[in-house]
């Protein structure tokens, strides 16, 4: 049964009934009875000095690898045939010896990578679908979760963020049915203490509703997609108008945070907005710290920038805070700018990171003239896919650029049309292209969605928008 069918199809009232009991679950499954421990020793930790931090991560990162030795069938063949012995890993550099991860090989190896020490009862579902549109699905564990949540908590407490404030949630969630055509375009969830806004419906006729929303419920924070908040800030912007009330927090995730997205935000909405970068499989975690710099959260994953040719880093991660799938050296598919001698005077420890390279998207206009942001729940659940990207030529039409695995087949295309259909209705055509390979940008990011329609570029359609043209499509 598609559980989420069934929800569209419920009337308002019923649908805020499950966001609360949906709501509900994952408070306590992010927030059980370690979480407040696991909050206290990560808070202590922050409080340590760098080469600190830093013997508490290789400390760790070496134990997490006898770990997958000795128990992750995929390690226990890689390391002996790699003549690697993790008893011996002192540092990251450590890990040169072994080959890169890759999400294809992880959706390939899915059971291979199952620590047999976990118990099938233990292991927590997850998934994901990242910035390549791949869908990936592994185990976690509850004390996973927990740690993950108590990092994300302890940054927002570094700017004053306490866990029952209310917040204003601007994301790709399906939360309001598509063919809904007059308010309320948003739902609640209290127990998250969140009013879930629909990004499908933002559009120039329907955004003085979640204005009004927002001026009746006044809450101090908002969170989502910079593309959806800067949607709703050049709203007001054009207009000349504010919110009109004391908005305290602005918070994004999931996309990078351009400049002028920052500058639109801060001027229009009164708030500076704070980043925040990671990701569910727990590779890697940055946290802007009150001075305004990304630190690399090293107590909670083992980070490698590899540079590339044409200048930046590649973005690597071990996970060592989830004993159930260990990815190690995992590829992230993301570049960032990073210096060795950068340095911050706010007192935390961690490496710092210039800028996050990665996750820029265009817009998606519809015939209606709505702009949607990040896609990326479209391909949640598309294993059978390895990459993807969406690509427009004109509003309305919407060609979809599919790198298939082995296991895709014909139920896979129309379950995609279908996730497509949910989004966008009657207001686009959907057209599939099957391609070997997907090309990347000249900094080697995939770019998951490319406007050449001029109202929706996010960055300039030089030399990256180029880069994504036909080569190799069939």
């Amino acid at each position: 049964m598609n559980l989420e069918a069934v929800y569209l199809q419920m009337p308002t009232l019923a649908q805020n009934f499950v966001c609360n009991i949906m709501g509900w679950r994952i408070q306590r499954s992010r927030f059980g009875p370690s979480f407040l421990e696991q909050l206290r020793q990560v808070k202590k930790r922050a409080q340590w000095s760098t080469d600190r931090v830093l013997e508490f991560r290789d400390q760790r990162l070496r134990s997490f690898l006898v770990h997958c030795a000795e128990t992750v069938p995929y390690y226990r063949r890689l390391f002996a045939e790699a003549g690697f012995q993790p008893e011996r890993v002192r540092t990251l550099s450590d890990l040169a010896g072994l080959p890169v991860l890759t999400k294809a090989i992880v959706q390939g190896q899915d059971t291979e990578l199952l620590s047999e020490s976990i118990r099938p009862r233990e292991r927590v579902p997850m998934h994901t679908s990242g910035t390549t549109g791949g869908g990936l699905r592994f185990a976690v564990t509850t004390a996973a979760v927990h740690e993950q949540w108590a990092v994300w908590s302890r940054y927002r407490q570094w700017h004053g963020l306490g866990q029952n404030t209310w917040q204003g949630y601007f994301a790709g969630r399906s939360v309001v049915p598509l063919a809904q055509k007059r308010p309320p375009y948003w739902r609640y969830n209290f127990p998250g203490r969140q009013i879930l806004f629909s990004g499908y419906h933002m559009g120039p006729a329907t955004l003085e509703t979640y204005v009004s929303l927002l001026r009746q419920r006044q809450p101090p924070w908002l969170h989502g997609y910079p593309s959806l908040l800067a949607l709703l800030a050049g709203y007001l912007d054009e207009r000349r108008e504010s919110l009109g009330y004391d908005l305290r927090w602005i918070t994004t995730g999931a996309e990078n945070l351009l400049p002028r997205q920052i500058d639109v935000i801060e001027r229009t909405l009164g708030v500076r907005p704070i980043q925040h970068y990671g990701m569910a499989e727990a590779v890697a975690n940055f946290s802007q710290c009150p001075r305004g710099k990304l630190h690399v959260d090293e107590d909670f994953a083992a980070v490698e920038f590899l540079p590339l040719p044409q200048g930046g880093y590649r973005v690597v991660g071990t996970n060592f805070s989830n004993l159930a799938t260990p990815l190690v050296r995992y590829e992230v598919g993301d570049v960032v700018d990073w210096d060795a001698g950068d340095t911050c005077d706010c007192g935390l420890p961690g490496r710092i990171v210039r800028r996050v390279d990665g996750r820029q998207e265009d817009y998606v206009i519809l015939r209606n003239g709505a702009r949607l942001g990040r896609m990326d729940h479209v391909f949640k659940d598309m294993t059978a896919i390895r990459e993807a990207q969406i690509v427009q030529e004109e509003p309305g039409q919407i060609t979809v650029r599919v790198v298939k695995n082995p296991r895709y087949g014909s139920s896979d295309e129309s379950q995609l049309l279908e996730e497509f259909q949910k989004r966008v209705g009657d207001q686009a055509t959907i057209r599939v292209e099957y391609t070997e390979r997907i090309p990347r940008t000249e900094s080697g990011k995939l770019r998951f969605v490319i406007s050449k329609v001029g109202k929706g570029q996010l960055v300039s359609a030089a030399p990256d928008a180029a880069a994504g043209r036909g080569n190799g499509s069939t």
